[in-house]
């Protein structure tokens, strides 16, 4: 790692410490960076990627041209966070490190996200590194790092969104939070222009619904997904008469089930209950990638955003 990669996840660590929202300590931020640090160290070729990413977006970004919050297995990692690759922090959202291992040791396909324009400047970037890159396809990068034990190479593909063309006070100002005034829109259904819950079926789910977190809206974008739609009803029931919930008869998995109201829904949940001795029967391909959806539901926040101050009848 070279010292400028250092310094900025140095810094973006103190103000991860000093922004997260509870219950998040300082203490499982340093855990689980020390979790990473200890994995990536391992490998010479595991910083050479870190820092491949990060260069890209660094420089997409500074082209003036967006970014995307997260693409799938990439927000499990806290690193990523840090150096700026992805905006969803895992630690805040409980999701283990170990579903980035499982998608990343496997080789799969590393996708970046860039409004227009992005596959140019990653072009730019990644012609004269040290690293033998072929692009075989437009956008689409086989990289063979050299230094370490990866036999494999890592295929970086670059996809260009224009919906991300929308959003180009980010590059500036960051993803915002969701606030009260905006969800009170989604809790009405005055969701047009807001990408993944702008249809009639979905908008009937959200006034159905009565969404109250960031947590809820993940859960209702991951569900609108083909094999899942099928889930809402007892999703709802559950939502409406929380004392009906079950217990699993394990604290531990009642914890980790909490925000998805006893039902299994992610990929991560059932890592993190298998870590704990828990029998998990769902196939893991049927189950969300809980990031990604944070990643998409951001997405979707930023676009009613700018609105939030304004009444709807609707």
């Amino acid at each position: 790692m070279n010292r400028k990669l250092l310094a900025k996840i140095n810094r973006a660590l103190e103000n991860t410490k000093a922004t997260c929202m509870a219950p998040v300590t300082k203490e499982a931020l340093q855990k689980r960076l020390t979790e990473e640090l200890d994995w990536a160290d391992a490998d010479p070729d595991r910083w050479a990627c870190i820092q491949l990413l990060n260069d890209v977006m660094e420089k997409v970004r500074s082209a003036g041209i967006v970014t995307s919050p997260g693409f799938g297995f990439l927000t499990s990692s806290f690193l990523l966070y840090l150096t700026g690759v992805t905006r969803v922090n895992p630690v805040e959202w409980d999701l283990p490190f170990s579903r980035f291992i499982r998608s990343f040791d496997l080789g799969s396909k590393i996708f970046l996200e860039t409004g227009t324009g992005g596959t140019e400047v990653a072009r730019q970037v990644l012609k004269n590194r040290d690293e033998l890159i072929i692009e075989h396809e437009p956008g689409q990068f086989r990289v063979n790092f050299l230094e370490g034990n990866m036999d494999s190479p890592i295929e970086v593909i670059i996809q260009e969104y224009s919906e991300l063309d929308r959003f180009p006070d980010t590059i500036k100002n960051g993803w915002h939070r969701l606030d009260e005034a905006t969800l009170r829109h989604f809790g009405r259904g005055t969701t047009d222009g807001a990408l993944w819950f702008e249809s009639d079926k979905m908008r009937e789910w959200l006034t159905d619904f009565g969404p109250e977190s960031m947590s809820d809206l993940v859960l209702l974008n991951a569900l609108y997904w083909p094999g899942r739609i099928q889930l809402f009803p007892e999703f709802l029931r559950r939502k409406l008469n929380p004392d009906e919930i079950p217990s699993a008869g394990n604290e531990a998995a009642d914890r980790i089930l909490r925000d998805t109201y006893g039902i299994l829904l992610y990929q991560e949940q059932a890592l993190m209950l298998q870590e704990t001795g828990f029998p998990v029967d769902t196939p893991f391909k049927d189950l969300a990638l809980k990031g990604h959806f944070v990643a998409r539901t951001m997405l979707a926040v930023e676009a009613i955003w700018p609105r939030r101050m304004k009444t709807s009848l609707r």
